[in-house]
């Protein structure tokens, strides 16, 4: 039920009664405010806005017309019924005029009509209301488009426009406007007689977008709907139309244009601007007997400037490498980007291949020079593999997958050169394929395999750790050797569950021999690459895998590089988190990569390896043996063990025994062997080459 909000002001309080009773026997939703006193009428007309105000006529204070002024100047489309004992024509009319909607005498006789009155008042609000909505609508819509409006004649003589068209076209006035016609509007040659040729056309609207002149010379895209239109007597003598500015949404669509067939970072054209004009260039190298070739081109190391700098700092690269390249290449050529950091150049009208590296030549050279990068040089090389058609494929996509391949062919032998597709490529692609689907199932065909090469201690003899190698047993291709097959895995993130594997692997077969000869307990090392070091669920995993086999304190060591030190904040947390667990934890390949002295003093490192790139010298080449001698030194200094690797000669024992080396690993010690060959070397006594008998 809809509530009537009533503003009673009269200054007798039984004629309120009065007013009220008539009242709610037909509006039983009633609220009303009653005013008897000047003081309060002005709080009650702010505390509005009201349905209805009802007002006697004579009051102490004023009359019924101020209280009209007043309602009217606070609420303008309010309804107001004046009930009053002292009327007269004069003063009904005079109410009238200023608004107000009924005007019922005080009696008996007239309070009957009071409701009807009301309720008249009250449709009457509700119509006029919706009258003015109306017009405010239209009037807001007519003074805000940003349409012109016009009528002409069917030879282009203007009739009429409006404001929007006058200011569009800018002209100063309408009558200037209507002196120089139609014809005026228009900027191509022709234009005006195309397009009222059109208007003047049988069907009923037209649409179409046209070239404007302003009367200033400046120019605009403008969007036409006209028809013909009717007179009185049904001939059709005039056209009648809008005119639209669309100039911005021309120049939108020229954006998103743009946006979709270039690169939002190097503003270069993308692959589907470049696939759409290699299909245009095989058109008319085909009409014409020509050669196109297709370069495709990639940063070497990218990621690791993008990772080492900032990703922002690798995006200005690109953006340095994509004017390089533009400005290398010839006139008419395409450079465009295809992706992360991969670029692709498209040569027309080639005569033959030697033509090809006589342009793909200067473009590798181009990088010979630093490129600028936020205050400092990097110098930077690329890849680059060439298709050429026809003797590469007669087809874009063709094309562009040959070329992608020699490119990558290019990279794998080396970087920083290019090669022309040949079709034994493809082979060894497919090849490779191959081989990754295959290591793929490995793991869950059971086809790795772990064997074991002993760490032996040189002041004993005897074996005091246990190293655990993958290997991969193919069925096709017999043992695989990690070389071949970890770096697949590192590429396609399979190294962290064939590493999880290892490791569960690893320490249920060290439960199974756990000490050597003399009651020693032997840890089992296991290699933890840089993937599975970052990886989130690494501590979670171990933990789990100690629980399962039962594994104590110190039977378990993960060797890492030097890598995980490049984030030291993070690799701290995680090594002593790992630490915490009874992990032993030794630095692998020490030497090779990058590390902080700092950082070894910090983290909980229990042992270095010595790389076996500077094992391989000694003791003939002065610079390794210094090397060897450094490390040494420093892993005793900070009571760290220290354990040779790829020991293979006499002197190379020799000489890391005068150095008093903990522990040397290698083939002269001892080859990888199997579970079971490595329980019987346990069994056995300590051998004369690490007790060093002669």
């Amino acid at each position: 039920m809809q509530i009537l909000r009533l503003l009673l002001i009269d200054d007798n309080p039984d004629d309120r009664a009065l007013v009220v009773r008539a009242l709610q026997r037909e509006f039983p939703a009633l609220q009303v405010e009653q005013i008897g006193e000047e003081a309060h009428l002005a709080r009650a007309l702010d505390a509005g806005p009201w349905d209805l105000v009802i007002t006697d006529y004579q009051l102490h204070w004023s009359d019924g017309l101020q209280v009209l002024h007043r309602v009217r100047a606070r609420q303008p489309t309010c309804p107001v019924v004046m009930f009053t004992a002292t009327g007269s024509e004069e003063i009904a009319v005079a109410a009238m005029k200023a608004g107000l909607n009924d005007y019922v005498l005080k009696s008996s006789k007239h309070i009957a009509r009071l409701p009807t009155a009301v309720r008249l008042a009250l449709e009457q609000a509700r119509r006029l209301a919706a009258v003015r909505e109306a017009e405010d609508r239209y009037r807001s819509l007519f003074d805000g488009v940003p349409v012109g409006l016009f009528r002409a004649t069917l030879e282009g003589a203007v009739l009429d426009a409006n404001p929007a068209l006058v200011a569009m076209l800018g002209y100063p006035d309408q009558e200037t406007l209507i002196q120089d016609g139609m014809a005026a509007w228009f900027a191509e040659p022709g234009e005006f007689e195309r397009v009222l040729a059109r208007m003047c056309g049988d069907s009923p609207l037209r649409a179409f977008q046209v070239r404007l002149r302003r009367r200033d010379g400046a120019t605009l895209w403008g969007e036409i709907h006209a028809r013909r239109g009717p007179d009185g007597a049904g001939t059709l003598p005039y056209l009648e139309g809008s005119l639209q500015d669309v100039t911005r949404r021309k120049q939108a669509e020229a954006r998103l244009s743009h946006l979709a067939h270039h690169d939002g970072l190097t503003d270069l054209p993308n692959r589907v601007l470049f696939m759409d004009r290699l299909e245009q260039a095989l058109g008319r190298a085909r009409l014409h007997g020509r050669r196109v070739a297709l370069l495709y081109l990639d940063l070497d190391r990218f990621k690791v400037i993008n990772d080492t700098l900032t990703h922002e700092a690798g995006d200005r690269l690109l953006r340095a490498i994509a004017r390089r390249l533009e400005q290398s290449a010839r006139a008419g050529d395409t450079v465009a980007r295809l992706g992360g950091d991969e670029f692709a150049i498209l040569l027309e009208d080639l005569d033959s291949q030697e033509g090809i590296a006589a342009l793909a030549e200067p473009l590798l050279r181009t990088f010979d020079a630093p490129v600028p990068a936020d205050g400092s040089e990097l110098f930077v090389t690329v890849s680059m593999g060439i298709s050429v058609y026809p003797e590469d494929g007669t087809d874009a996509l063709t094309l562009l997958r040959n070329a992608d391949t020699a490119m990558y062919r290019a990279k794998a032998r080396g970087r920083n050169h290019y090669l022309f597709y040949t079709a034994d490529m493809n082979a060894k692609a497919f090849e490779r394929l191959s081989f990754e689907t295959s290591l793929r199932r490995a793991l869950e065909r059971e086809e790795f395999v772990l064997h074991y090469q002993p760490q032996i201690e040189l002041a004993s003899g005897r074996v005091t750790g246990v190293e655990a190698l993958l290997r991969w047993r193919h069925p096709e291709m017999g043992l695989v050797l990690p070389a071949r097959f970890v770096p697949l895995l590192e590429e396609t993130g399979l190294i962290v569950p064939v590493g999880e594997w290892v490791v569960r692997t690893a320490c249920r077969a060290r439960q199974g021999w756990r000490c050597n000869g003399d009651g020693v307990d032997l840890p089992v090392a296991v290699n933890l690459s840089l993937r599975q070091f970052i990886d989130p669920g690494l501590e979670a995993r171990l933990y789990e895998i100690l629980a399962e086999t039962g594994m104590t304190g110190g039977g378990l060591q993960l060797e890492i590089t030097e890598t995980v030190m490049q984030e030291p904040e993070r690799a701290g947390r995680v090594l002593e988190t790992l630490h915490e667990m009874g992990i032993l934890l030794a630095v692998d390949d020490f030497g090779v990569g990058y590390s902080s002295l700092n950082h070894l003093k910090r983290f909980p490192i229990d042992t270095l390896k010595i790389d076996r790139s500077f094992i391989h010298g000694v003791p003939t080449d002065l610079q390794d043996g210094a090397i060897v001698t450094a490390v040494v030194a420093l892993a005793r200094s900070m009571r760290l063990q220290v354990v040779a690797e790829g020991v293979e000669t006499e002197a190379q024992l020799e000489f890391l025994r005068e150095l008093s080396c903990d522990c040397v690993q290698g083939f002269l010690t001892g080859a990888p062997m199997t579970e079971s060959e490595l329980l019987a070397l346990l069994q056995a006594p300590a051998t004369t080459k690490g007790s060093g008998a002669t």
